[in-house]
């Protein structure tokens, strides 16, 4: 029995210090992984901040570069600049967006904020006839004259005929932000006196299709060119503009709003929101963005966290492409273009579509947006072609150029935003275009 009762204890005592290098085993293990980890995380959060210091933001690097160099910037936001030249007599107005004026409904539905009579209405371009501030991203202001119908024309474009060139787009087509004479348009009139320009601020593909719609056939071009930028297929463009009723009315063959005979009621609600105090989006002066996102430190830390910049150049390691937040194949687009292509033959004329890059292409250390993708080009080439469009490509032509970065108004993606072309690039942009006609 006492035999027993010691090799009972004797098991036990074995069991007991057999755990004990187990536990310390583990123990072990999980310091190793600990400190592991940790060590990851402090090369990637370290490996991050050299990325972060190594990149000086080329919108601030550009106004550096201008102080540096004695070329004056002006530092004013666009209500100050109307502000100023309404001091001095001058009957300015703010450049309007279109798009900012759909506000969304409880139910997702987006629908403009004004009104005639009880019906939506919703304008396609500024104020006509007046002194319009448009915007400032190379160091002075562009200032236009709008035209009858608050465009950026040429007085006496709408009544000059035959119309020869008819040019359709967002904010590159308007010429942002360039001074007069400097746009696309303004560079292939040299060519075709008979161009009209109808691009605007934030249009998206169905906004276009609407200024198509209500003003083509008033002019009868005999080529319209359609200019298609990469953020014409997000969310804030056709993503926005595809939940308006309005809008998508546009796909019908019969559906106007008679805007050419409504620009006296038109200009009244502008000039009520002008009035209102100088409503729209503010283009703040790029000193004074440059000073807020500077001063967002809580932005800054977030993406130091999420390890935004060492992400992005894993992805391109892994030629990885960022999805659209819409599809540019998807139907929508394609019903676009054809009721583009059937309103412009309507008359005999002929429809082209004109690509435009994003500056990030050009720039490997560039943050691409969120909603950049690299088979946009590709996706919208096969919609136009399967339609019997021409295509005119950009992008190929912006990498064939030594230096496409001096095409910009500053060098690469900004946290300033995404830059648009300066005169040479537009007239780039506006000799290609001009080679292709002629041909």
């Amino acid at each position: 029995m006492i035999r027993r009762q010691n090799g009972d204890r004797r098991n036990r005592d074995r069991r007991k210090n057999a755990g004990r290098p187990q536990t310390a085993r583990w123990k072990l293990r999980l310091l190793a992984i600990a400190l592991a980890g940790s060590l990851s995380i402090i090369l990637l959060w370290g490996g991050e901040l050299v990325l972060e210091l190594g990149r000086t933001d080329p919108g601030i690097a550009a106004m550096q570069s201008a102080a540096a160099a004695g070329r004056p910037f002006d530092p004013r936001s666009r209500t100050m600049v109307v502000t100023d030249l309404r001091a001095e007599g001058v009957s300015a107005v703010p450049r309007l967006v279109p798009a900012a004026m759909l506000e969304e409904q409880e139910d997702g539905v987006q629908r403009s904020i004004l009104e005639v009579d009880g019906a939506e209405l919703l304008p396609l371009a500024g104020i006509s006839n007046e002194t319009t501030v448009l915007c400032n991203e190379t160091g002075r202001y562009a200032i236009y004259e709008s035209d009858e119908h608050g465009f950026r024309n040429p007085a006496g474009s709408w009544t000059a005929q035959p119309v020869d060139l008819l040019l359709i787009g967002d904010s590159f087509t308007i010429g942002e932000c360039v001074a007069p004479g400097e746009t696309i348009a303004d560079r292939l009139r040299v060519d075709w006196a008979g161009t009209v320009n109808l691009g605007y601020s934030g249009h998206s593909p169905l906004l276009e299709l609407a200024t198509l719609v209500e003003y083509g056939r008033t002019l009868k071009p005999r080529i319209t060119l359609w200019f298609y930028f990469e953020n014409d297929d997000a969310w804030f463009d056709l993503g926005r503009s595809r939940n308006s009723p309005l809008l998508m009315r546009y796909l019908e063959t019969d559906f106007s709003q008679s805007l050419v005979d409504r620009q006296p009621v038109i200009d009244q609600r502008l000039r009520d929101l002008v009035n209102d105090g100088l409503a729209q989006p503010d283009e703040t002066g790029p000193y004074q963005r440059s000073r807020d996102s500077l001063r967002s430190s809580s932005r800054q830390l977030l993406d130091f966290l999420k390890l935004v910049r060492t992400r992005h150049e894993f992805a391109k390691l892994k030629d990885v492409s960022t999805p659209s937040a819409s599809d540019p194949d998807d139907p929508l687009l394609e019903a676009i273009l054809r009721r583009a292509r059937d309103h412009v033959t309507s008359w005999q004329g002929e429809l082209f579509v004109v690509f435009l890059p994003g500056v990030w292409h050009f720039d490997s250390k560039s943050d691409a947006p969120s909603w950049a993708r690299r088979d946009l080009r590709d996706a919208v080439a096969r919609r136009a072609e399967s339609l019997n469009l021409r295509f005119l490509d950009l992008k190929e032509v912006l990498e064939n150029h030594p230096d496409p970065l001096s095409l910009y108004s500053f060098r690469g993606e900004s946290r300033l935003g995404s830059p648009h072309m300066n005169a040479a690039g537009y007239a780039l942009t506006g000799e290609t275009v001009r080679n292709m006609l002629q041909e």
